[in-house]
Order: structure tokens, then sequence, then C-alpha cells
């Protein structure tokens, strides 16, 4: 299995944070699913996965891992039910959450979870509460081992306080691939993942570029948005 050199950093690299974005096409959630799974074969890890609101993690995102399990073929290492993954091997595992439920939000368990190292916030777009994110972020402090904070987005508009907070107070400037001070940015876009996509797909972006450039910009490219549409 081939994995975009950008995304080996989330291993690499000493940063807290990570700031993965990128368009339609990317292959980013392909990158990351399988990164997390070979994060669980290291011991110790307790890999919080939330998006704000996920349903049925057992149908939404659960087979997407088992997917990668299987192209690793790692299928009997693992021990699945409808809201965790345990690598039996070496007792990490990856919990799945929702933040915001039926009948509010579940900060409050989620800042209590024992011996958290990793915290992935998919389609991190959707959380626009940053005090939401600061309490979780701060119950990621497990001792003797990295931890990181993983947030992957499609990107919004630039009045999102991940834009505001990771890029204009830091002085980096959008869809580049770098470490500044403790936050590393992956960028990809579907050029970087041409050879997993079908003839049609590249045809429709084609047609979007030509006839739509500003969302081939947004949607496609991964640009952030100045307001809301």
């Amino acid at each position: 299995m081939k994995i975009n050199p950008k995304y080996k950093s989330i291993l690499n690299s000493p940063s807290r944070y990570y700031i993965v974005t990128g368009g339609r096409g990317s292959g980013k959630s392909f990158a990351v699913c399988t990164i997390i799974n070979l994060l669980t074969q290291e011991s110790g890890h307790v890999i919080l996965f939330t998006r704000y609101t996920l349903r049925a993690a057992s149908i939404s995102i659960i087979p997407e891992f088992v997917e990668k399990i299987e192209l690793l073929g790692w299928q009997d290492h693992f021990h699945i039910t409808k809201d965790e993954i345990i690598n039996t091997v070496t007792g990490s595992k990856i919990l799945f959450r929702g933040i915001k439920t039926s009948s509010g939000n579940q900060v409050a368990n989620l800042k209590s979870l024992q011996g958290t190292t990793t915290w992935i916030l998919d389609e991190a777009e959707e959380l626009v509460d940053e005090e939401i994110f600061d309490t979780i972020d701060l119950s990621v402090r497990q001792k003797g081992k990295q931890n990181r904070v993983v947030m992957m987005m499609n990107p919004a508009t630039k009045e999102h306080f991940i834009y505001r907070r990771f890029f204009q107070d830091k002085g980096v400037t959008e869809g580049l691939n770098l470490t500044a001070e403790d936050t590393t940015y992956i960028h990809t876009t579907y050029k970087d993942n041409i050879d997993n996509l079908s003839p049609s797909y590249l045809r429709q972006i084609e047609n979007i570029k030509k006839n739509n450039p500003k969302k081939y910009k947004h949607k496609i490219l991964g640009g952030w948005l100045d307001k809301a549409e």
C-alpha cells in the first residue's frame, strides 16, 4: 500500500497540531485512516476519532478503517465493536465519538476519557465553537507518548477559528506543506491522487474548472473562502 509522502509527517514530525486540508478526491481520508491504523501498532495509544455529528459509527466510518485493515492484511490483529477498534496485539485502540448528540454535546464525556494520546477531528470545518475545541484539546495530555491533534477538513471560510488561529495568527499561507512552530500543515489535491481517480471523475473536474473557476478553487483545490456564500 502506498501513502502520499506528505502524510508521513503525521508519524514523523514532533508537532502537536496537524492541519490536513484538501479538495475533493485528494485522498486525505484514505491516508489518515491508514496512518491511524499504523499508529495502533505502537502500544499505549488511545486515539479519539470525532466528528461534530457522528451517527452510527459502525455504518458511517468504521467500514473505512476495516477496509484499510484488510488492505494491510491485519484482520487478525483487531477486535471491532460498534464504536471502537482495538489492536489486540498492542492494546492500543481507536474510539469513535460524536461531539454533538441528540441531547446536546458530550464534551464532558470526551474530556474525561483516560489516556488519550491522539485526537482526530474529522470534518473539522463543522466545529465552529473554539471553546469546545480547546476543552477537548486540553484533554490530550498523556505523558510518555507524543500527543497529536489532527484536524481534517475541506477548507471553509476565513471566518473559521481554525483559519484565524492556525493560519492568520501564525502568518502561514494556505495550501502549503510545512511545519511552523508546533503545527504541521498538510495540503493535497486531486492532482496528488490522480492515479486512483476514474477518467469520468477527472472529466467532471475539468468541466468544473472550465465552467465554474470559483467552485474549482474552493471545492477541488481546497481554497478558503473569504466569506460564507
